[in-house]
């Protein structure tokens, strides 16, 4: 180097966050381009630790069906899946007093049972042997805890056949004594023990109301099927009549018996009430179950009776006749709940009242209001709807956005997304896929939301990004590979600590950044694979936008025995990624170091990678050294 040369320095002493999408050079001081698997501690970037598998055997059902078979050449040689129709639907945390002594458990909801789990065992209970208890790859599934019941509530896809609707013939319903007779053009193909909703008929008990079958072909005619009905119930002779076949909610009562139905039939109020009806999902908040009975309707049940709902007074409907749908309802504050709809935002006021009772203090409807929040945005995924003190978190088809309770305590929206920053993340997510598989959770001061990436509906969710509410900015972004994504993340407790617990739909349980060493993918323990991580800093220009010469970097780094960090320069204008050093700890213990990598490249900016495996390394802080072309011109004489 000429002794006129002139050396500057510029860098980062921390790191607080990053933003992927917004131009590199405007970005200020500890902010970084990329966070992948990396945690920002304190402003320390340190690679994220790894999953710990739980357990071993949940999930699977059936029995393996092994062929002879002869291995091809390329490229027909067979595929061998490792995710099939079985596995794990849905899962949530379960404590209850009448279940040893109000521990709290996983629930993980499978195909024909549910296990619950804690660190001290586990325990199976199995679902009805009806012949449509199971839950199938198709259904809409949850979990839900109310009234010290667990309940999993199943929603059968319309669009399989067998659970589409039908309509009744001429003959209509026919009633004789306690039993009805629902009659069809051709067969049916229900067996007995389904349950089924009947609707659009102008006799009450036929409008909206559920019912097991009790003969499936009486007399030998599969055109027909009975039920069970009060005594008076009018016949209705008419074609038309609304049909479906519908999946029976079930729940336990946390006793030492399995699942059992919901109550289906005409309750003993009368055909002006309904019981607990089928669905998918439901919200339980203010000692009431809500939930969507159709695309604009919310229903909610009777105060701490989770059987008995009245469609007339308990219900309401969120952009009647219009063209959207209710995606999720969420509780709020002073008695309100958010209703989600694809296109806009509600939020319903209800009165507490007994809908059997009339005691209703004055009022004559439990809804005592209905406002619009926005229709400018809405949710895309039910599960992804998070509150945190005075926010409520959820994502739109234009990223996250974050509602607001301003100084007049109204809720509010946001015409900028929360995601704006890392906006160029959600172009790379399979929005087909969102509804279904996207999950969020609220976590030690973070809202962590998985997203899919893959279109396989197998493959679960691939990324997992972080809001960081201390710092304010997206702190990171976890990517997992198939053979490891997640399909559900969920809150509970693991050694007296809130964690996240991941529940993969091919089955089985996983907490997540538990392993020092990587991730644990195989047999309980067994098997440790690496994480890797990395970072990408700002673009260092020095204000300057003229070639200049690079140095070298320099990093404030902590590695671990046997880990490495690789140091990475990316040119801009000429555009170059080059290796520029590595360094691994071949020692017991780790060890800090001043890591030092020589540049040697004329640009006019440039950006450091620094890249983790092998275990846990820290970068504490970096910074990038470079020659301008010449010392800046300075003024000889004096100014007057």
């Amino acid at each position: 180097m000429a002794l006129s040369d002139n050396v500057i320095r510029d860098g980062d002493s921390g790191f607080i966050g990053f933003a992927s999408r917004l131009n590199p050079l405007t970005l200020p001081a500890g902010m970084l381009q990329d966070s992948v698997n990396m945690r920002l501690d304190r402003g320390v970037a340190t690679t994220r630790k790894g999953s710990k598998r739980l357990t071993d055997t949940i999930g699977t059902t059936g029995a393996p069906l092994t062929l002879d078979f002869v291995l091809t050449a390329a490229p027909n040689e067979p595929i061998v899946r490792n995710s099939y129709s079985g596995g794990l639907y849905s899962a949530a945390s379960f404590s209850s007093q009448n279940y040893n002594n109000a521990a709290e458990y996983i629930v993980l909801a499978g195909n024909d049972s549910a296990t619950i789990w804690n660190e001290n065992g586990t325990a199976t209970k199995t679902y009805p042997t009806a012949p449509d208890e199971t839950v199938e790859p198709t259904d809409t599934v949850s979990v839900v805890q109310a009234f010290n019941r667990l309940y999993i509530l199943r929603e059968a896809d319309r669009t399989v056949s067998g659970w589409e609707q039908k309509l009744t013939d001429a003959g209509g319903i026919s009633v004789s004594s306690t039993t009805a007779t629902v009659s069809f053009a051709s067969a049916h193909g229900y067996p007995a023990g389904a349950r089924v909703r009947i609707e659009g008929s102008t006799t009450p008990a036929f409008d909206g109301h559920e019912f097991d079958i009790v003969d499936a072909a009486p007399a030998g005619d599969n055109t027909h099927f009975t039920i069970t009905v009060p005594s008076g119930t009018a016949t209705h002779a008419a074609a038309g009549i609304k049909v479906r076949r519908v999946k029976a909610p079930l729940y336990w009562d946390g006793g030492s018996g399995n699942f059992v139905r919901a109550t289906a039939g005409i309750p003993a109020q009368g055909p002006s009430f309904t019981t607990m009806p089928s669905t998918g999902w439901a919200t339980y908040f203010n000692n009431r179950l809500w939930f969507a009975r159709n695309k604009d309707t919310v229903a909610i049940s009777d105060v701490l009776d989770p059987d008995i709902y009245d469609p007339f007074w308990n219900s309401f409907r969120a952009g009647a006749g219009g063209d959207d749908r209710i995606v999720a309802i969420h509780p709020w504050v002073d008695g309100a709940a958010l209703v989600f709809c694809r296109k806009s935002i509600w939020i319903a006021t209800l009165n507490q009242f007994s809908s059997t009772d009339g005691s209703d203090f004055s009022v004559d409807t439990p809804v005592s209001g209905l406002t619009l929040l926005t229709n400018e945005i809405g949710c895309a995924a039910r599960n992804t709807i998070c509150t945190a003190g005075n926010f409520v978190f959820f994502l739109s088809d234009a990223g996250i956005y974050r509602l607001d309770s301003r100084l007049d305590l109204k809720l509010r929206g946001d015409t900028r997304p929360l995601s704006e920053p890392i906006d160029d993340l959600f172009s790379s997510v399979v929005q087909s896929r969102v509804e279904d598989s996207a999950f969020a959770v609220w976590h030690n001061n973070r809202y962590l939301v998985a997203l899919p990436t893959s279109a396989d509906p197998l493959d679960g969710n691939q990324l997992v990004i972080a809001w960081n509410a201390l710092n304010e900015q997206w702190e990171y972004r976890d990517t997992y590979p198939a053979s490891a994504s997640l399909n559900q993340i969920l809150v509970g407790t693991y050694a007296n600590k809130r964690r996240v617990f991941s529940v993969p739909r091919r089955g089985n349980l996983y907490l997540l950044e538990e392993q020092t060493g990587g991730g644990d993918d195989q047999a309980t323990g067994t098997a440790i694979n690496p994480i890797t991580g990395r970072i990408k800093t700002r673009r260092y220009d020095f204000g300057d936008m003229h070639s200049k010469r690079f140095l070298r970097t320099i990093a404030d780094v902590v590695i671990p025995a046997g880990a490495t960090v690789t140091t990475k320069i990316s040119t801009i204008n000429p555009d170059t990624e080059t290796t520029i050093g590595a360094l691994t700890n071949s020692g017991a213990t780790s060890e800090d170091y001043n890591m030092k990598s020589p540049v040697r490249f004329k640009a006019h900016a440039a950006e450091v990678i620094y890249e983790t495996s092998g275990g846990r390394p820290e970068i504490r802080s970096a910074s990038i050294e470079a020659s301008p072309k010449s010392l800046p011109p300075t003024e000889t004489r004096s100014a007057a």
